[in-house]
């Protein structure tokens, strides 16, 4: 069996093997609703892959709604203990999510959409997570 690399999944992270990726973000302990987003994306890339003429609308619709529920509670949360990155914060959370839409529109349109399309959302989240959820975190331990 071959080895791949993440890269064949997105070129931002070309040295990073599958396995280490799964790992680092094992570590990384983000919560149930993260977990929960990249766990779609991770099984609508997989979908396309195997199926590449496949809608992924309902799918689609459901982390849409998953992700309305995750950045609705997160950005009132971080309102209410005053933090002051927050609408920086709130910013990432909605480019995401109009990223998200908006390749949904392309499925409903009939235009062809590739996993890597998907890779790339889910890229976005990780940074996402990396960046803004740990300095949210650390802003929190103080």
């Amino acid at each position: 069996m071959e080895l791949r690399t993440y890269r064949q999944h997105n070129e931002h992270l070309p040295n990073v093997t599958i396995e280490s990726l799964q790992f680092a973000e094992k570590k990384m302990n983000y919560d149930s609703r993260y977990r929960s987003i990249i766990a779609q994306l991770d099984t609508m890339t997989e979908l396309l892959r195997q199926q590449p003429d496949r809608k992924l609308t309902t799918e689609l619709d459901n982390l849409l709604d998953d992700m309305i529920h995750h950045i609705g509670s997160e950005n009132r949360f971080m309102e209410l203990v005053g933090y002051p990155q927050a609408a920086k914060h709130r910013n990432h959370h909605y480019c995401i999510f109009e990223i998200t839409e908006d390749l949904n529109l392309h499925f409903r349109m009939g235009e062809n959409v590739t996993p890597e399309e998907l890779d790339n959302i889910r890229f976005l989240w990780m940074i996402h997570i990396l960046r803004h959820d740990r300095a949210f975190e650390e802003f929190l331990a103080f």
